[in-house]
């Protein structure tokens, strides 16, 4: 009857002769071969450990071919075979799973399994060559029982982050890049940046780097803000005076973050009333932005537009009230003030060439009656297309005048600064605004309406035709840019017909 191979001569088969070592050889080059073509260039460096292994797989290898004939060499033989498979069970699994799966087939494999797969394949070829080096595995166990239980107790909390960091790569409550906030901890917002064995780590935005054990990640809750979207929303809380109607406020706030940086215009902000304090009626803002390190940033520039467009409303945003008793009250200064004011909004006003057809005295009631309105660098302060009856005058800062064809890209048209105006067509004649205009810089403009000017207008209506020739005339100069030459029949046929647009949207009588 025949005998059946035992299990060490069939492993010493399959490691130990010529024709297996050859194939070690083979499959060790060919998958560093093909690691290094999968890999990224930044992470070829991880071939230097299967190069090492295959380097003292021939070191060993010679040694034994020379110490052959003069001493037993069984274990550097052993040891030469451990080396040479190791190497090639380490490139293999790095161009299977890092080069193939993870670059080419997109399917990224946690670091932490990775790691553990490479181990167990360590393990089994110390295992396959030890045994079929004659090593009984049975007693060899046995006799580690105890080393392993004192090493086990001592490493419980080690072991424990481990099992912790395999349970989140098999759960994936988050991802490496997503931003994470513990829930029971004062630990500022993160940007996870590394899952290992042990701990993962978070980087905050003020570029401090958090490592919190995976034990700890796994007994306690965690706010994902880049789950289930990478989009989220929030919500910015601001005060406003009671003699205000929720009804303008809500509209002021919706207004103030259009155009904002980093507000998706794809879902609709909305407003609610929170409740009422003390200090004025709490409203909430809340808008929808991506979630990224500039979360804040854009938080704060929401924040920002409000205090303009307050500003632009009118809306007072209270302070805490408090009864003060004053004893003395400087009433003159406060009507100095106001009459410096006044004063200097007079001399804008005469800066626009047909509003200094105006007497001292009409000048001075209109520099009364306007407004003042501050926008945000950034800011759209009038679109085109749109309906106005306004004109503005550049206090101070600038803005740029933005031509906005359909299906082309904007056109800046120019720059104004101080002094300069716009607008005037629309307030003289309610005309759609024919460019947009946005605010380069922090600015301030003189907002002259049509209702500020209608009284103007009652009062001395033969300026209306004044108002016009100067209209009709610029116009032309405008259109004759090139030429230098203004005709002036045109100048008096445009005049005609823009007196009659100012006197049917003032409700002159001709």
């Amino acid at each position: 009857m025949m005998a059946l191979p035992s299990v060490g001569g069939i492993l010493d088969k399959l490691l130990f002769t010529h024709e297996a070592a050859t194939a070690g050889v083979v499959l060790a080059f060919a998958s560093m071969i093909a690691a290094l073509l999968l890999l990224p260039q930044n992470e070829r460096s991880r071939l230097r450990a299967p190069a090492l292994l295959l380097l003292g797989y021939f070191v060993l290898a010679g040694l034994n071919a020379f110490a052959a004939p003069y001493v037993k060499t069984g274990p550097l033989r052993t040891a030469s075979i451990f080396f040479l498979w190791a190497a090639a069970t380490h490139a293999t699994v790095m161009a299977v799973l890092d080069g193939l799966l993870a670059r080419k087939l997109h399917l990224p494999i946690p670091r932490i399994f990775r790691d553990i797969l490479q181990v167990s394949m360590y393990f089994l070829v110390l295992l396959v060559t030890a045994r079929s080096a004659g090593v009984e595995l049975s007693s060899l166990l046995a006799g580690s029982a105890l080393i392993t239980a004192v090493i086990g107790l001592s490493l419980q909390d080690t072991l424990g982050n481990v099992f912790a960091g395999l349970s989140i790569q098999a759960q994936r409550p988050f991802e490496v890049d997503d931003f994470v906030q513990l829930a029971d901890s004062n630990e500022p917002l993160g940007k996870v940046i590394e899952i290992n064995w042990r701990a993962t780590k978070l980087l905050t935005n003020d570029g401090i780097e958090i490592i919190v054990p995976n034990g700890v990640l796994a007994k306690t809750s965690i706010r994902n803000l880049s789950k289930p979207n990478r989009w989220v929303r929030r919500s910015i809380r601001v005060h406003a005076a009671y003699e205000f109607s929720p009804t303008h406020v809500r509209e002021t706030l919706l207004k103030a973050i259009v155009d904002t940086p980093g507000v998706r215009t794809d879902m609709a902000p909305s407003v609610i009333i929170e409740e009422f304090d003390p200090d004025g009626a709490s409203y909430r803002l809340r808008y929808f932005a991506d979630m990224d390190e500039h979360i804040h940033t854009k938080d704060s520039l929401v924040r920002e537009r409000i205090w303009y467009a307050f500003r632009r409303a009118g809306i007072d945003i209270p302070y805490a009230q408090r009864d003060v008793h004053l004893y003395t009250r400087e009433v003159d200064d406060k009507e100095t003030v106001r009459a410096t004011h006044v004063a200097r909004r007079q001399r804008d006003l005469r800066r626009v060439d047909f509003l200094d057809v105006l007497s001292d005295e009409m000048l001075q009631e209109l520099a009364e009656k306007v407004s003042t309105r501050r926008y945000a660098a950034g800011e759209r302060i009038l679109k085109q297309g749109e309906e106005g009856d306004q004109l503005f005058i550049v206090e101070h800062g600038e803005v740029a005048v933005v031509l906005e064809p359909d299906g082309s890209p904007p056109i800046e048209l120019a720059r104004l600064d101080k002094g300069k105006f716009f607008g005037e067509m629309s307030l003289m004649t309610g005309a759609k605004r024919t460019a947009s205009v946005r605010a380069t810089r922090e600015c301030a403009v003189l907002v002259v309406g049509k209702s500020e000017f209608q009284h103007t207008l009652q009062q001395a209506p033969e300026l209306a035709e004044k108002i016009s020739a100067i209209l009709a005339t610029r116009q032309a100069q405008l259109a004759t840019t090139h030429t230098g030459m203004v005709n002036a029949a045109n100048v008096t046929s445009q005049s005609t017909i823009i007196l009659g647009k100012i006197r049917e949207f003032f409700g002159l009588r001709g």
